[in-house]
């Protein structure tokens, strides 16, 4: 299921190897990266961002992937213009989705304000309304940008996060997935903190939430 095809999904309709071992459906826009929604302007950064953090060779995703979207209902839409081997799903990634509405500020790690928060949710429900299976986000320090750099949704803080996540209350569909390291090293209270920050995301989305552990 997991499956990073964000870029290859725009111009392979095969989804190889994952259809060559039988998978029927994959998920992408794990972990909170991703390809939408996008400025034209922010396109490089997003394609630097899933080099370092998938090790997919960033060439290859500028010279392949076929942008035809700003918003996440447009990039649904281009992907449903290609028939293919498999079904994709696709959620709506925090760090994309953070980068479209706070720009250089969401690089920095500047926490998102009420307005922006509100923005980020509004954005979400409306691609959940348009056929997004759900959200993720990336809270680990072993995913960096091809630079090194923090990813622009690992600090962001429990307001944001249920902020976000409340998107989908409500709704008898879409899911949550995160990524996180715990900070399993740092002690039980760490790790307590982290689980508890997680939960409450779930709480506020009142969907089931999945967790990718490192």
């Amino acid at each position: 299921l997991h499956a990073h095809y964000d870029g290859q999904v725009t111009w392979d309709d095969e989804l190889a190897p994952s259809v060559l071992h039988g998978v029927t459906t994959t998920v992408i826009g794990n972990c909170g990266v991703g390809f939408a929604p996008v400025r034209e302007s922010d396109r490089a950064r997003l394609v630097a961002l899933m080099e370092g953090v998938e090790d997919i060779p960033g060439s290859a995703l500028a010279e392949g992937i076929r942008w035809a979207w700003d918003s996440f209902p447009e990039y649904i839409d281009a992907l449903d213009k290609t028939p293919r081997t498999i079904d994709v799903l696709a959620q709506v990634p925090h760090d994309a989705l953070r980068v479209y509405v706070m720009g250089d500020r969401a690089v920095a790690g500047e926490p998102a304000n009420e307005a922006e928060i509100a923005q980020m949710r509004d954005l979400l429900r409306a691609a959940l309304e348009h056929g997004a299976a759900g959200f993720s986000t990336g809270r680990t320090d072993n995913h960096r940008g091809n630079d090194g750099s923090a990813t622009p949704s690992s600090e962001a803080d429990r307001r944001e996060l249920e902020g976000i996540a409340s998107a989908l209350k409500g709704i008898s569909f879409g899911v949550l997935q995160a990524v996180s390291d715990f900070d399993m090293a740092a002690g039980k209270a760490r790790f307590d903190a982290e689980y508890d920050l997680l939960e409450g995301m779930a709480r506020a989305a009142g969907r089931p939430m999945s967790l990718s552990l490192l």
